[in-house]
């Protein structure tokens, strides 16, 4: 009976661990890389994710000013699509549009400490705001 249980115990633990999601990956709470004041430190934000309607959320500790100056603690991103290391979301309510007049497609590029944000109107290699990880890193 121990060695049975033992052999079970045994074969759990070299079973590989399921692969995780990009959401999974992605969560979890970031400062600015380049921004002292958007800092891990001074105000981070948290990446959280929900299914239905699929969405992101970025929720700051402290208010934040936007693009446009207004002072917001949450954006929300619809969730367009996802690859195995990128996000493609498009921010509710944005006034942006792109040259087509579109609301742009952001990319969330995650890379080994964090994230940056590129658009699919950019070229591939234009990735910006680097956001680094506050909390550890999922494994």
């Amino acid at each position: 009976m121990r060695r049975a249980a033992l052999t079970a115990l045994l074969a759990l633990c070299a079973a590989p661990a399921a692969a995780q999601s990009v959401f999974d990956r992605a969560a979890g709470l970031y400062g600015d890389a380049k921004d002292p004041a958007l800092s891990c430190t001074a105000n981070p934000h948290r990446l959280s994710f929900i299914d239905s309607p699929p969405h992101a959320f970025f929720t700051w500790a402290e208010p934040t000013p936007d693009a446009q100056g207004r002072m917001r603690s949450v954006d929300r991103y619809d969730l367009e699509g996802a690859t195995d290391t990128t996000l493609l979301l498009e921010l509710e309510g944005s006034p942006e549009r792109s040259a087509e007049g579109q609301r742009p497609v952001w990319i969330l590029r995650l890379s080994t400490d964090g994230y940056c944000w590129g658009r699919q109107d950019w070229p591939l290699i234009r990735c910006e705001r680097p956001q680094v990880r506050c909390d550890q890193p999922v494994s």
